[in-house]
């Protein structure tokens, strides 16, 4: 994994979100609604390749744009399903999340449903997602578009907009986005943020009183 990556990742979301705070920009934290299938203990990073969807009627045979998109994630990526309107049906189960633990993918998070959760579960592949349902989307939810800009649901505002690439990271915590554009930046200040906060610890536990340690370390 990039080293960039691996610090947000070991520093988690929270830390993350508080850096934002620091710059005075809104941390870009999805819905927190998002449950993780696999449990606590399971956290990702990685770009993000989107995927987008919309509810529709239709019918005969499969999504292709759908197993398109599935069949063109590189390695590394995190896959971010995009629901749009989604309301009651799955975005996929066990089959396709099979698919894209096979091409590499690092995590997924549907902002919508899943089905099949005993298999995806079970597989190397961390997915959080917004609700099951054992309801297919064929004939009532399809892809519309993959690899562009995505809204999904947030929680410090109603929609987060991911660009493909867009840095995904989530924990026990939640998940958060960083803007590609803002890599380098946000990784130094999560890196400095990210020791005061291990020394804040140290101290406080050492006996340090909270009022002292908001003085020396400026945050808690």
């Amino acid at each position: 994994m990039d080293q960039a990556l691996q610090h947000l990742l070991q520093a988690g979301t929270p830390v993350i979100s508080d850096v934002f705070d620091s710059l005075g920009q809104l941390p870009r934290v999805l819905n927190p609604r998002l449950f993780a299938l696999k449990g606590s203990g399971h956290g990702f990073v990685g770009p993000a390749y989107t995927v987008q969807g919309e509810s529709h009627a239709w019918s005969g045979g499969g999504d292709r744009a759908k197993l398109a998109a599935i069949d063109a994630m590189p390695a590394g990526v995190v896959s971010i399903w995009a629901g749009g309107d989604i309301r009651g049906v799955c975005c996929f189960g066990d089959l396709l999340g099979g698919a894209m633990r096979t091409r590499g993918c690092a995590g997924v998070v549907v902002d919508g449903g899943v089905r099949d959760v005993a298999y995806l579960s079970g597989i190397d592949l961390p997915i959080v997602a917004r609700y099951v349902t054992p309801a297919q989307a064929i004939g009532r939810w399809r892809v519309t578009g993959s690899q562009v800009p995505v809204r999904v649901t947030g929680a410090l505002e109603d929609w987060v907009t991911v660009t493909p690439g867009d840095i995904i990271v989530a924990d026990d915590d939640g998940v958060v986005v960083v803007p590609q554009r803002q890599l380098d930046d946000i990784v130094g200040l999560v890196i400095e943020w990210s020791q005061g906060e291990s020394g804040a610890r140290r101290d406080i536990l050492a006996g340090m009183p909270l009022l002292v340690a908001l003085e020396k370390y400026g945050h808690l």
